[in-house]
């Protein structure tokens, strides 16, 4: 019975896999997403069942993948499948454990943040900035991104929580919510002018909802991207977490990791630091030079 249960998982799809993963585990619907891409991936190279989740074609896949995917996204896609795979053996659908799979180091480029002059530029834009959004509201950008701008610069909060965002969750000038990657509370101070700027929006809102009710996540992308291009601000809203992150850690060394909620101290500096904004330390004195 036991040998004939061990079978019928073996012929279990990926994609079934990751169904009863999802299903067993709290997940975002943004990881959702992301391990359905890793599972058609290994699908289309051959790794159709969990029969397949040995090292070496494993190893085989993850080496093709070289010739058209980056380094970091290629450890991201290892480290998915390896959750996958650790599930199976964990609940006994293989007996096979996930190991000897080769290691790929993931290559981060240096952080890049907003500068205060920069933030300020962009706020002055985003104000009087009247290009439409879209859709069926006549929304403009300069009723929706100061608000966005202030909400993502004060509290560091990702992209899809300040999407997501509703007006009731703004209590006694802080914004109060559960984030959605980590299912963790989160209470962050707001600044008068964010505040004014959030009461200004509830105005104009048709369902109590910040920001949804004129852009849904498409279309708030698209916005986004617009606006930067056309004023000549480089990066990306993303940007926005990181300048909060990078001027938290300024101020108060060492507190920037739990602003922004990361298990993992190592990520903050990794990822979210610009330090060329820090009071860089002086280096040796300058080669002499003849002339």
């Amino acid at each position: 019975m036991i040998a004939s249960s061990l079978t019928c998982a073996l012929t279990m799809t990926l994609a079934d896999l990751l169904d009863q993963y999802t299903a067993s585990r709290p997940t975002s619907s943004r990881y959702r997403e992301s391990l359905l891409r890793t599972v058609r991936k290994a699908e289309a190279a051959g790794l159709t069942s969990v029969s397949d989740l040995q090292a070496a074609p494993v190893n085989r896949f993850l080496t093709a993948l070289s010739t058209s995917l980056s380094a970091t996204t290629r450890h991201n896609i290892r480290r998915e499948l390896l959750t996958l795979w650790r599930y199976a053996f964990e609940e006994g659908m293989t007996e096979v454990m996930p190991v000897r799979v080769g290691k790929i180091r993931p290559v981060y480029a240096t952080p890049q943040a907003y500068s205060d002059t920069s933030l300020e530029a962009m706020l002055q834009a985003a104000c009087s900035d009247v290009t439409p959004v879209g859709g069926l509201t006549k929304a403009r950008v300069c009723d929706l991104l100061p608000a966005w701008i202030g909400i993502a610069y004060d509290t560091g909060l990702r992209f899809g929580d300040v999407l997501s965002l509703s007006f009731s969750s703004v209590r006694n000038g802080t914004i109060a919510i559960t984030a959605n990657k980590t299912g963790k509370p989160l209470v962050r101070k707001l600044a008068a002018g964010t505040l004014q700027d959030i009461r200004a929006l509830q105005a104009l809102s048709t369902n109590g909802t910040m920001f949804l009710w004129a852009m849904p996540r498409r279309r708030a992308i698209k916005v986004w991207r617009a606006f930067l291009d056309r004023h000549g601000f480089g990066g990306s809203s993303k940007w926005l977490r990181r300048s909060c992150a990078t001027y938290v850690e300024i101020q108060r060394p060492g507190s920037a990791t739990r602003f922004l909620q990361h298990s993992n101290p190592s990520l903050a500096p990794a990822h979210y630091f610009d330090e060329s904004l820090f009071a860089v330390p002086d280096g040796p004195p300058p080669i002499r030079r003849h002339t």
